[in-house]
């Protein structure tokens, strides 16, 4: 994707702000599009094109860099860190959004 077409997505998604964090925590910043630095971002779909997945925007997602190597092909469940995410269509607004899966312990 050019970086124009993710920082209007970024604009889009995320709003006028400079810095943010990806699903998972990690911070990103708007200017360090597909940078590999501390900051750095990618675009990325949510469920793999090789898996299926379609190149509308209802199936990208901005992350990490570091968020998106570890995401790998893995779909619908996955691992970042320690942390356990799972993929989710919503069907009626075809779109694709990512949860946390919370141990036994957190559900107190």
């Amino acid at each position: 994707m050019k970086k124009e077409d993710a920082i209007a997505l970024w604009l889009d998604e995320i709003g006028d702000t400079q810095y943010a964090y990806d699903f998972s925590g990690k911070k990103i910043k708007r200017d360090d599009y597909l940078e590999k630095n501390q900051v750095g971002w990618v675009v990325s779909y949510v469920k793999p094109i090789a898996l299926g997945g379609t190149q509308d925007k209802g199936n990208v997602m901005i992350m990490h860099h570091r968020t998106h190597d570890e995401k790998g092909l893995h779909y619908p469940d996955f691992y970042i860190g320690h942390k356990k995410y799972i993929a989710h269509h919503e069907e009626k607004g075809d779109f694709y959004y990512i949860e946390e899966c919370l141990s036994e312990e957190d559900d107190d």
